[in-house]
């Protein structure tokens, strides 16, 4: 795959982000360049997050931590590379763990208080149904936050302007900030107990782990069955 075009803009010299184009979520992830700038194009899980992004985009309070927007439809969206290294691959001893966690905090109080009028992404029922459940909690009363739904290591760069948060695949105004703080590096917050149990979010827990196995098991069976492909290619013996 050589191009894509999206928006009449059209991003060339197309990779995987890692190894295929279609990523462990079945779900089509690249980089390219467009006018020889380096961009990152992955394709959505609801049509509307592309309208999200382009809000955070717009706005004051959260555009400095997100990746440029360049462009999205209601498929893909496509938004610039962000070059720095991330937090999982930074030694501690070279940034201030302390004062990152305060800032990341902040964002995190920014984009709860940022008020969005749309539910976007399930991103609960969507990991209940990568497990093949069915979602039985009630969870009405948790109000609609936006939130990235996956804040590790791996998904914050420091780069030369400061904090970025990438690999927004995620990211949707749902109820899904309740897990947070489980699904990040960061210290406990307790203001979801405003609004479910401990139980409750032990639960989902569960069912976010059991999701995680079988990623991890799925991953392995696909690298067993290219080195089957290769073995048979080229006669490998053990």
């Amino acid at each position: 795959m050589e191009e894509i075009i999206i928006n009449n803009i059209k991003v060339n010299c197309l990779e995987p982000t890692k190894q295929n184009f279609i990523n462990k979520n079945n779900k089509f992830s690249a980089k390219g360049y467009y006018n020889d700038v380096k961009v990152k194009v992955f394709e959505v899980f609801d049509q509307d997050q592309g309208n999200l992004r382009a809000f955070i985009s717009n706005n004051k309070n959260l555009s400095t931590y997100f990746p440029k927007l360049i462009t999205h439809d209601k498929k893909y969206i496509v938004e610039e590379w962000i070059y720095g290294k991330t937090l999982k691959n930074i030694n501690e001893k070279n940034y201030d763990k302390v004062s990152l966690s305060e800032e990341l905090n902040k964002i995190i109080d920014i984009m709860w208080s940022t008020k969005y009028d749309k539910k976007v992404f399930d991103y609960i029922d969507y990991i209940y149904n990568r497990v093949n459940k069915k979602n039985t909690l009630k969870l009405d009363n948790v109000p609609e936050k936006i939130n990235h739904n996956d804040l590790s290591l791996d998904n914050i760069i420091l780069s030369p302007e400061g904090i970025k948060i990438i690999d927004n695949e995620f990211l949707g105004c749902n109820s899904g900030w309740i897990l947070n703080y489980r699904n990040s590096f960061l210290d406990e917050n307790f203001k979801y107990r405003e609004f479910v149990t401990d139980d409750t979010l032990n639960k989902l827990w569960d069912i976010r782990k059991e999701w995680s196995k079988i990623a991890k098991k799925n991953k392995f069976k696909k690298k067993w069955n290219i080195y089957n492909i290769f073995k048979k290619l080229f006669k490998i013996e053990k």
